[in-house]
């Protein structure tokens, strides 16, 4: 039985590995986390994204090109 007060995990996906997932190699993926537009986590020397900040990137780009077609 899970308890009601548990949220569930978000995972975090090694930087690198979600850079194809959002379509950028790693000096745009830097570029987009320096410009504020891409949200890591660190845990020391290790980079992560959340899976949610990929889907949340990969929206926001959506709907950038939406407003941009119009």
């Amino acid at each position: 039985m899970q308890s009601p007060n548990l949220n569930p995990v978000d995972p975090l996906i090694p930087f690198r590995d979600a850079l194809p997932m959002i379509g950028a190699r790693l000096t745009k993926g830097y570029a987009e986390v320096a410009a504020g537009r891409l949200t890591i986590v660190r845990n020391g020397r290790r980079t992560f994204i959340r899976a949610s900040e990929v889907e949340r990137y990969i929206r926001s780009l959506e709907a950038s090109s939406k407003q941009e077609a119009a």
